[in-house]
């Protein structure tokens, strides 16, 4: 990691801590065009040390070109999610990118340990029982506690599931690379479970409030940003190390 890319680091790490709360404070109660700004420049900050840490690679591996794909759809994602006065269009759009983004993540863990590994599989069947039961018991204690997702339900279990496994596979690269080399890879193993967990954190927490007046407290989507952010960051990161 080189002067000039702790240095980048650095700076979007302090924006973030500028406009994170700047853009909490103007989205709450109703999204807008200043809120939708301020959103979009703590997106543009994963991005960047994204590229960043791309860029300072000898070659642009798999597994850099997959993440950055990634953080591409989850941008457009961020801006389609939190255009003002939204339609049903744009929330479908900004789903699927999202939903193309976590497809995109799995595909560049695969690929990292395929590099390690190549004799893993893609998904073993105890991590795809895990996803499904994850995502049973959320919405299954969700339905308990009065939650009624409506239409949304069978694609929100569909999207769920993309989610969960992408945690899944990102704690999963985290333990090949620990398996392969403690010493080495001990940040990026730490990064890859913290970003995987904090996205699911993230969606559970923003699909009680979207779907459910009682859970939209200001509170809640306080911790829902901050998780969302830090994992974005967490999995960029990875790009450092990941080679």
């Amino acid at each position: 990691m080189s002067t000039v890319s702790m240095a980048i680091c650095g700076i979007v790490i302090v924006i973030e801590i500028i406009f994170v709360p700047l853009y909490l404070k103007k989205m709450w109660p109703i999204k807008n065009n200043i809120s939708l700004f301020y959103k979009m420049i703590c997106a543009t900050g994963y991005l960047l040390v994204g590229f960043t840490a791309a860029f300072q690679l000898d070659e642009i591996n798999r597994y850099a070109m997959l993440m950055l794909t990634a953080f591409a759809c989850s941008w457009l994602g961020d801006l389609f999610l939190h255009i003002p006065k939204p339609q049903k269009i744009f929330f479908i759009i900004g789903m699927f990118f999202f939903m193309a983004a976590h497809v995109f993540f799995c595909l560049s863990y695969f690929a990292a340990q395929r590099q390690i590994s190549a004799d893993l599989p893609i998904f073993t069947g105890a991590q795809i029982g895990i996803a499904l039961a994850v995502v049973t018991v959320f919405f299954g204690i969700a339905h308990i506690k009065g939650v009624r997702f409506g239409i949304i339900m069978i694609p929100g279990i569909f999207y769920a599931l993309f989610v969960t496994m992408m945690m899944i596979k990102s704690t999963a690269l985290g333990i090949t690379l620990l398996y392969a080399d403690s010493s080495l890879y001990l940040v990026p193993a730490i990064l890859l479970f913290a970003g995987g967990s904090c996205f699911v954190m993230s969606d559970a927490t923003l699909a009680l409030i979207m779907f459910d007046t009682r859970f939209k407290k200001f509170k809640l989507k306080v911790f829902n940003i901050i998780t969302y952010f830090a994992a974005q960051l967490c999995l960029a990161m990875t790009l450092f190390f990941v080679t």
